[in-house]
């Protein structure tokens, strides 16, 4: 698909990286994009919104899904992020978005702001000092030889940054999980991916923020489901799509005697007279329909 050029690159989408669900550079992008449907309209200067609309519609723009791009877009969502955390816009986002190309972030002359009290929070640290001396790390679970995790260390930084503030919106809502099973398990998962930190290569923080990611998103509904009803992995950590994938195998919602429908059923009011309907609908073909004559 043939298209105008901005930045130096074409305006063409690159499909599979946008829409692949492997891919850790799209899913920070969705998670930016949702929380800033919610914060960014909350803004309570006025003057602050007029400056903010113009920038998210200039990164989302169709240009910034190109590989070329991805990541110079998710960095500056990121500095957009927190910067609306704090209610206010700052910085290069006190200005229009420039017509020509943003330049890159670290070239950007930053104003000197406290630090927020998720960039002090000391959990990750403490954790990883409370570990016993034999603790052994999961091992890489994208790169076949060292060498591989050796070049694949851009995103350190940023990701790690990222994890953080996972971690800090994370606790409290651990601390308020009612079945202490779950909060058990929980404070394992949270432990195991604090582990991958230092040497490890920049697809495996990824990986581990998609995971951060996820559980956040169960245990700000105070719930636990997917791989987190089970303890982390004690040799590698697989891609999330892989391990829903094989949780859903293992476990699949269509099967009336598993948790997810007792979950389901639970919630729903009692009837005085009557039964429940359970429907579970699955997009996977029934095998038999496959051949005919069976």
């Amino acid at each position: 698909m043939a298209g105008s050029t901005t930045e130096g690159v074409s305006t063409a989408v690159d499909r599979p990286s946008l829409f692949g669900r492997s891919d850790p550079i799209n899913s920070e992008f969705l998670y930016y994009s949702s929380v800033l449907r919610v914060i960014a309209p909350a803004l309570t200067g006025d003057l602050d919104r007029q400056f903010i609309i113009p920038w998210v519609r200039r990164l989302f723009r169709p240009e910034y899904h190109s590989s070329q791009l991805s990541e110079k877009r998710n960095k500056y969502l990121l500095y957009l992020t927190l910067t609306l955390l704090n209610d206010e816009a700052y910085g290069i986002f006190q200005t229009t978005p420039p017509t020509n190309a943003l330049p890159e972030i670290d070239s950007i002359d930053h104003e000197i702001q406290p630090s927020a009290e998720w960039e002090m929070d000391q959990m990750w640290q403490e954790t990883l000092m409370g570990l016993p001396d034999d603790f052994q790390k999961l091992s890489c679970s994208v790169h076949e030889f060292a060498v591989g995790c050796e070049d694949d260390h851009g995103l350190d930084i940023i990701l790690d940054q990222e994890f953080q503030f996972f971690l800090y919106l994370a606790r409290p809502y651990a601390a308020m999980l009612s079945n202490g099973d779950d909060r058990t398990r929980i404070a394992a998962w949270l432990q195991t991916l604090c582990t991958i930190h230092g040497r490890s290569c920049s697809s495996m923080r990824a990986i581990r923020n998609d995971y951060m990611m996820a559980l956040l998103g169960y245990i700000h509904d105070l719930r636990v489901t997917g791989p987190f009803k089970e303890y982390p992995p004690w040799t590698t950590l697989q891609p999330l799509a892989d391990a829903a994938k094989q949780c859903c195998d293992s476990k699949p919602i269509t099967d009336p005697t598993g948790p997810d429908a007792n979950e389901f059923l639970a919630a729903l009011p009692v009837p005085q007279d009557g039964a429940f309907c359970y429907i579970a609908i699955t997009g996977d073909l029934i095998d038999s329909s496959l051949n005919p004559t069976e």
